[in-house]
């Protein structure tokens, strides 16, 4: 039993693909046969397809579990499970906890597969290789990245068939939360940031780069420096990651910050950093409709919290990312979002850009489909600039020119103006209005709980919203997830505390 439960997943992860938005040409090669460039980058492609995992994969299971912070709610109260995770009290049969576990992990297992026929076959010289190493160890510390902030400690293998730990033990026992940040997440990302090239091998930019792997280590420092390991130094290692992306780096803000979402400007890589993008006939984990209201002939899954939603400042982001009044289905007349089921603002973000239901495909209402075509971004230039201004005045106890300059580069996109810029706060008025900044920009990007948790601030946010009948005050038992609950029957765990 030592191995099978992580050799069954290695066995439902093991196909690859061509073309990152194509269907899968092959699959791993043995050790024993000549390694192509051919050969690495379909396995490569295949990291992604593992990541998304199956119909209703990856962006639905976070959509989901992360209702748990403070801008989205659960959309109808009967829908038992999604009140339980925006209540933070999830069981451990929970049906998103599984199947994220078990796409993260046949992504490790694929990854640490490409690294071991790269390390162990001299047929491919470096200058090919060494892009797909780069992009194995990348894909390797960010799934180990959501592990740690979802689970806590975990078995962390990091052989060729994953079938023993970082410590050589094949039982593969939960490794410390910080063994896997200082022993496989910091040093992947490292030596991914040497590998990886400084533009992406994919046109639609999903394959990471040299820039990408930088910005995700200057995210891991700040989970580094808040909960739970509280390690403050990593405070000041984040800024010089995130300042080297600002400085050095390609990226920076787009005009228009709904060009973001939309279909025609989504694959624009001036400000995605690395992000998923989705596809109506491969992999298709986005399921749009999930954000349309019944009384907009949509499953009414998820809504914005109507808390968050009268905090949040009035620019042009929230009149793109709330729905605020819709045409009922059945009256055909318009009704104020105070009138929603949820009594709650629905969330437009991802719901009618490349084909969604009621809007179709592009305005074409003849081409409908419950998914979209659209993306999901997991680290953004807005990302670099808000973790940099948090890391340097945390750092350094001071507010620079350049914290205002990247807060501030941000705000101007939001309101379209000058005349929202902030100056002259003292260190604790800064960190808070950086910590709304953040909440603001990627509401509804699943980032928000993850804040939330390293800034030891759930209930204080969570809480503002007293309908929601969370579960607050337990100690920080409410910051990790529960472990699947056949993982801890099969090996013995006990679960969380709390679960």
């Amino acid at each position: 039993m030592k191995k099978q439960i992580f050799i069954l997943l290695a066995l439902v992860a093991l196909t690859s693909c061509v073309d990152l938005l194509q269907e899968p040409q092959s699959s791993l090669t043995d050790h024993t046969l000549p390694v192509t460039e051919q050969t690495l980058e379909s396995n490569a492609n295949g990291l992604y397809q593992s990541w998304w995992g199956e119909n209703f994969g990856f962006n639905c299971r976070m959509a989901s579990l992360l209702l748990a912070g403070d801008d989205m709610i659960a959309g109808d109260a009967a829908k038992t499970r999604l009140v339980e995770d925006d209540q933070m009290r999830v069981p451990a049969n929970n049906l998103d906890i599984a199947p994220l576990w078990k796409h993260f992990y046949a992504t490790i297992f694929n990854a640490n597969n490409i690294i071991s026929l790269i390390e162990n076959n001299k047929t491919l010289s470096a200058d090919k290789s060494d892009i797909y190493l780069g992009e194995a160890l990348f894909m390797r510390a960010l799934m180990y990245f959501y592990i740690v902030r979802m689970w806590g400690d975990a078995p962390a293998p990091v052989d060729a068939t994953s079938g023993s730990d970082i410590n050589g033990n094949d039982a593969m026992p939960r490794v410390s939360t910080k063994d896997i940040y200082e022993r496989i997440i910091v040093p992947d990302l490292l030596e991914a940031i040497n590998l990886l090239p400084a533009t992406s091998r994919d046109e639609r930019g999903q394959a990471p780069t040299k820039w990408a792997a930088r910005t995700v280590l200057g995210d891991v420092y700040m989970h580094m420096a808040g909960w739970p390991l509280k390690q403050t130094d990593k405070y000041a290692a984040a800024a010089e990651q995130l300042k080297k992306v600002i400085d050095e780096g390609p990226h920076s803000l787009v005009k228009e910050y709904k060009t973001l979402w939309l279909k025609s400007s989504c694959y624009d890589k001036t400000e995605h950093i690395f992000a998923l993008h989705h596809s109506l006939s491969y992999l298709p984990s986005q399921y749009a409709i999930s954000y349309l209201g019944y009384e907009e002939d949509g499953w009414s899954d998820y809504a914005a919290d109507p808390v968050f939603f009268a905090n949040y400042p009035n620019d042009k982001r929230k009149a793109f990312c709330f729905t605020t009044e819709t045409i009922d289905k059945t009256s055909k007349q318009t009704i104020a979002w105070q009138n929603f089921g949820p009594k709650a603002p629905y969330i437009r973000k991802y719901r009618n850009f490349g084909g969604c239901a009621t809007y179709g495909i592009e305005g074409d209402n003849s081409k409908k489909s419950q998914l979209s075509e659209g993306i999901t971004p997991i680290y953004r230039y807005a990302d670099v600039l808000l973790l940099y201004a948090e890391a340097s005045v945390k750092a350094t106890g001071q507010v620079s020119t350049l914290a205002y300059d990247c807060i501030n580069q941000v705000r101007d996109r939001a309101f379209g103006d000058t005349t929202h810029r902030l100056s002259g706060l003292s260190t604790p008025e800064f960190e808070k209005a950086v910590f709304d900044e953040y909440g603001w920009e990627n509401v509804f990007e699943f980032k928000r709980w993850f804040q939330l948790v390293r800034t030891e601030m759930v209930d204080e946010m969570v809480g503002k919203n007293t309908a929601v009948e969370a579960r607050l005050n337990v100690n920080h038992q409410n910051y990790l997830f529960p472990l699947p609950a056949r993982q801890c029957q099969l090996r013995g765990w006990q679960n969380n505390p709390g679960y």
